[in-house]
């Protein structure tokens, strides 16, 4: 199973669950140092690899040194916070090119090496609440997670004849180190 974002928040509860249900898990994130005390921690059938979803040389390579896998858990995700008029075209890129293209590029490339390999597989992109409903000073990051669930109908739609499954889960509020400070918050 190949995790991304699995340095922190529900990243980290995806590989630990795989990792107890018996799977051999790789980690994939921008921050090595926490990726590599998690694989400390979870011990044997852990590993990681630098991966920024961003990126499509940075996916390419990654994906290629985890090896054909059976499962990914795509969820790698940032958000920026603050009213929609404060909000730059910097701050717009950084939500949707980590929370929407970032999904499509580890996605595809994950299931072409699926489809190469002759195997099938299964495609969790982690989605959120806020791609189905509204939610003030979050709009790059709700616009991201709903376009990631049209996005995975379609990869649903497109990859089911190569035996590959594509779902979303969409979770509610948990806290995690992105909406920590959320939490702390008279809101």
């Amino acid at each position: 199973a190949l995790v991304t974002g699995a340095s922190s928040g529900l990243g980290v509860h995806f590989a630990e669950v795989l990792h107890a249900a018996g799977a051999e898990v790789v980690l994939a994130a921008r921050r090595q140092d926490r990726l590599d005390a998690l694989c400390r921690r979870l011990g044997e059938r852990a590993s990681a690899v630098a991966m920024d979803v961003r990126d499509t040389a940075s996916v390419t390579r990654a994906i290629a040194a985890a090896g054909v896998v059976d499962i990914l858990i795509n969820n790698a995700g940032v958000t920026v916070t603050g009213p929609v008029l404060d909000q730059t075209e910097q701050d717009w890129d950084e939500v949707v090119d980590t929370d929407l293209k970032g999904v499509f590029l580890v996605a595809t490339e994950t299931a072409r090496t699926m489809r190469a390999a002759g195997r099938s597989g299964t495609i969790v992109n982690i989605a959120s609440i806020l791609g189905l409903r509204q939610a003030g000073q979050v709009t790059g990051y709700a616009v991201a997670k709903a376009g990631l669930i049209q996005l995975t109908k379609q990869l649903a739609l497109e990859l089911a004849r190569f035996d590959i499954r594509v779902n979303a889960l969409a979770p509610g509020y948990f806290e995690t180190e992105i909406n920590r400070d959320f939490f702390r918050s008279e809101a």
